[in-house]
């Protein structure tokens, strides 16, 4: 018998669900693409050569982010979102390697993941709603791996992280500014996001990790 009433629940629940406008539904899910409009790091390619810590550096410009995201509804007309985002970043720089004169070149890639949590207050305007957003967001480095391109040698990996790596996980401020309106089925939200992070992840003599972060974020969810 309560088998057959919480089924009865349930097939009730989902139709009313089903029945539900988008405006009534407690939770959105989407996906979020973006460019970075800010480089990850500032690279300073005049530092004097001591180590493979310090040299020539040139920092790769994250081309894409991608991710998911979910929204929750809240009372007086808040919403919360969620994001898990992610982008491909690294840098290079070179060093003497011997007492001939010959330089070494090393290239560092890392994988980096950002869950930004942010609260949204939404203003209707027909299917125009502008919105602002403001929260907290943490960032992890994952999969840190270093490279070596040394005089009569291959590619060599040197290290499966980097010794300019200070902090894997970094906490900061969000905010943004943006707006939703309807396409079809879909809800198309572009956006324009400020990150301001804590604290470096990467330092060194001629590198570091900058804490002023800027998005163009595209959302779509259904």
């Amino acid at each position: 018998m309560k088998l057959r009433t919480l089924a009865l629940f349930s097939l009730a629940a989902s139709a009313l669900l089903a029945q539900a406008t988008e405006a009534d539904r407690p939770l959105t899910l989407g996906f979020k693409l973006g460019v970075p409009i800010t480089d990850m790091f500032s690279a300073n390619n005049t530092s004097e050569f001591n180590d493979t810590l310090s040299g020539s550096y040139n920092a790769a410009v994250p081309r894409y982010i991608f991710g998911v995201s979910g929204e929750f509804k809240l009372p007086a007309h808040l919403r919360f979102e969620v994001d898990g985002l992610y982008k491909r970043a690294g840098f290079a720089n070179s060093s003497p390697y011997d007492v001939f004169g010959d330089t070494g070149y090393y290239r560092t890639n890392m994988n980096v993941w950002e869950v930004p949590g942010l609260f949204k207050t939404n203003i209707t305007l027909g299917h125009v709603r502008p919105f602002i957003d403001f929260g907290a967001s943490m960032r992890h480095i994952s999969t840190v791996r270093t490279d070596a391109y040394l005089p009569g040698m291959t590619s060599v990996m040197v290290d499966d992280n980097s010794a300019a790596l200070h902090n894997r996980n970094s906490f900061g401020g969000v905010a943004g500014i943006g707006i939703t309106f309807k396409r079809g089925p879909f809800e198309l939200s572009p956006e324009v996001r400020y990150t301001r992070w804590a604290n470096e992840s990467f330092e060194a003599s001629g590198l570091r990790t900058n804490l002023d972060q800027g998005d163009v974020l595209l959302g779509i969810s259904f």
